[in-house]
């Protein structure tokens, strides 16, 4: 696998969580309780996989190896801005399920709408960065030795976040939560 194919198959991944995001939000919007516990660990799942390992990979290498190739650096300017955007909704999901948790009522409106707002930014985006690496694959953008970089900088990226075994357990907690009563 290169860097491009690998960074595809985080896709596949972030729109498990997109998913998984957008189910909740539907639950909490029609008044069904989702387990605390389980949107802590959606938070968990946003900040360490998509935010520190996945967006960690495009933004500390794959963008600035490929910016100046093919005249991709206005696609890239887009994307980390919309990286900004993310962030954003992602930190005000995490502000408001705090305030649920120390017993604001008024929550689970802004917790379900951050939520939904999450999902829709993840299929948007990734379909869109989806078409770019298509583009990068078609124009032969990346020579092999800088796919051997780019690799090797992914590699760095899974130490930061705790390694293979942190990636794994990230996998095996998405896993767990497609699997809750709520996802069916």
């Amino acid at each position: 696998m290169n860097a491009t194919e690998e960074l595809k198959q985080d896709h596949l991944t972030l729109r498990r969580v997109r998913d998984i995001a957008q189910r909740c939000s539907d639950k909490l919007y029609a008044s069904e309780n989702i387990p605390f516990e389980d949107l802590k660990i959606i938070s968990v799942v946003i900040e360490e996989f998509v935010d520190r390992f996945h967006h960690g990979k495009e933004e500390q290498a794959y963008f600035p190896e490929t910016k100046d190739k093919n005249g991709f650096s206005e696609d890239i300017r887009k994307f980390l801005i919309e990286y900004e955007l993310r962030r954003r909704i992602a930190r005000m999901f995490l502000r408001k399920l705090n305030a649920w948790k120390d017993g604001a009522v008024d929550s689970r409106e802004p917790v379900a709408r951050f939520l939904r707002s999450y999902s829709i930014f993840i299929g948007d985006h990734t379909s869109k960065e989806d078409k770019f690496f298509d583009m990068i694959e078609e124009n032969s953008s990346l020579s092999s030795e800088e796919d051997e970089i780019l690799m090797k900088h992914f590699e760095s990226c899974r130490h930061e976040v705790g390694g293979a075994v942190r990636i794994e357990q990230m996998m095996d907690l998405i896993e767990y939560l497609e699997a809750r009563e709520w996802m069916k």
